[in-house]
């Protein structure tokens, strides 16, 4: 008798519709590459409530090629102390700037920052460690989580160098939320 397996039409299908799918990602991901775009997700609280745990984000890596990070910029970086491990964090003073904290005051140049993005106090955490005056060298960063009493940044590591930014935080594509979807990062 010759027998021959006959694959049922919906598996065809199935499979087909799975390789079309991947193949659209796969597209899709190479466009945003060329764009100069890359996507992360967030993996900590530390840039709550701008950045939720478990949020995708997508970095525009290409935004400080003839630019420099701004004060307030979010901003992705790698510190070569702790591998290829990508933080996230706000851009909080620049080269030249001196930067001082108490508690949840934090003092630019002698002016105390007007902060509405930081995360409200929590009563039950300790109060964020005070730190400075600070002045920060030239091409250096001073990164700090929203969630400053949670968030691990410059107040422990020191200045962000230049070189180890790797881009401008632009949008959260995809959030647990979805009324944050397609959010722009402020």
């Amino acid at each position: 008798m010759n027998w021959k397996p006959r694959l049922n039409p919906w598996v065809l299908r199935g499979l087909g519709l799975f390789v079309v799918l991947v193949l659209f990602v796969l597209v899709l991901n190479l466009c945003l590459v060329a764009l100069g775009f890359r996507a992360y997700t967030i993996n900590s609280a530390a840039m709550a409530p701008t950045l939720q745990f478990g949020e995708h984000i997508l970095v525009n890596w290409r935004a400080f090629k003839n630019a420099s990070p701004q004060r307030g910029d979010v901003v992705t970086f790698v510190r070569p102390d702790v591998g290829k491990f990508v933080f996230v964090k706000r851009v909080i003073a620049a080269g030249g700037d001196v930067i001082e904290g108490e508690g949840d005051i934090v003092k630019l140049n002698g002016a105390i920052l007007h902060e509405p993005y930081i995360a409200p106090v929590d009563t039950s955490i300790p109060p964020p460690p005070s730190f400075g005056p600070v002045t920060v060298p030239a091409g250096k960063f001073f990164v700090i989580g929203d969630a400053r009493q949670i968030s691990n940044d410059s107040r422990y590591f020191g200045c962000v160098d230049s070189k180890n930014i790797r881009g401008k935080v632009t949008y959260i594509y995809w959030s647990k939320e979805p009324s944050r979807d397609w959010t722009r990062v402020k």
